[in-house]
């Protein structure tokens, strides 16, 4: 049914968005954040669930030490998937990444020397005790800043048609994110071992120390967060492209089940028979090595929004 009543001129049309904006502006961020239409959703039922998964582990796991076996049985598998999703689904955006004429297969050459250069050089550096805090300090930032700008970014794209678009310009955008994630930053410093890091690098404890909750639940219940956000994000899609092909939607769910059994069934076969491999491949340092590979390059993916036309 077609809206009733006389257009309204540019001027009226000019005010309605500056009031819009206005109120936008004037809303808590808080209210915002889980006001998003569809994300809003998203973000409760990821908390659910990643909230349950803990509590119930809580609840069986006899100590410490077997729960942050099985976070990290459960949470590190996810993901990989997850990581290697990105690389499968971002594919065609990256194909033109190499100059024209250059042989494809001699620039993924390039890149895989260049990424097990940058390996070595991470594990020399985590064997130095001095460039540790420098190494993994302003990757753990990155990570946690990815999590956080991907997290709002799915909030706009659920508004354009569950798509991801280019990483925004938008200064607000940057800063809701570098303050969620310095929040998470401090969330770890406030763990027992958060405190350890803390008077080794800095000689004393920065902010107030809790006992309830393990850095390991934090790092893998953010990883989880994340993981299980994209999922859900995924499903909404293929539920939206269910209505145009049903046999589309049916390969997405495939694809997306293949990509995060793998990592699952390889990972646990690992921990099974031969669990001396499975202690390096499945390290936490690693799997961070991997997560800000694939922060930078789905960053690259994605690209920058066009800048504004100037008149």
């Amino acid at each position: 049914m077609m809206a009733s009543g006389p257009p309204r001129s540019s001027d009226e049309g000019a005010d309605a968005a500056s009031s819009s904006a206005t109120a936008r502006s004037t809303t808590p961020l808080v209210l915002r954040l889980w006001r998003d239409p569809g994300m809003g959703r998203n973000r409760a039922l990821a908390l659910v669930i990643v909230g349950a998964f803990l509590g119930l582990l809580r609840w069986l796991a006899a100590g410490p030490e077997e729960r942050v076996a099985w976070l990290y049985l459960v949470a590190l598998p996810l993901g990989y998937g997850h990581l290697l999703g990105a690389l499968v689904f971002a594919r065609r955006r990256t194909q033109g990444w190499s100059r024209q004429g250059e042989s494809s297969a001699l620039f993924r050459a390039f890149i895989g020397s260049s990424v097990l250069t940058l390996l070595a050089a991470y594990s020399w550096a985590l064997h130095a005790p001095v460039l540790q805090p420098l190494v993994l300090g302003p990757m753990l930032m990155l990570s946690a800043w990815h999590i956080v700008e991907n997290d709002l970014a799915l909030g706009r794209a659920y508004r354009i048609g569950l798509r991801l678009g280019p990483v925004t310009r938008a200064v607000r955008h940057h800063g809701i994110a570098l303050a969620l994630t310095v929040s998470v930053g401090v969330a770890a410093l406030s763990t027992r071992e958060g405190l350890e890091f803390a008077r080794v690098f800095f000689g004393r404890s920065l902010v107030p120390v809790q006992s309830w909750l393990m850095l390991d639940e934090l790092a893998t219940g953010v990883l989880l967060y994340h993981a299980v956000s994209w999922l859900i994000f995924f499903e909404d899609r293929a539920c939206a492209l269910a209505n145009r092909s049903a046999a589309e939607a049916a390969r997405l769910r495939r694809r997306m089940l293949a990509l995060h059994a793998l990592p699952l069934a390889l990972n646990a076969a690992l921990y099974l028979w031969l669990p001396a491999i499975h202690f390096y491949v499945a390290a936490p340092t690693l799997y961070l090595f991997w997560s800000v590979l694939h922060a930078i390059q789905t960053a690259a993916a994605r690209g920058f929004e066009p800048r504004p036309a100037t008149p």
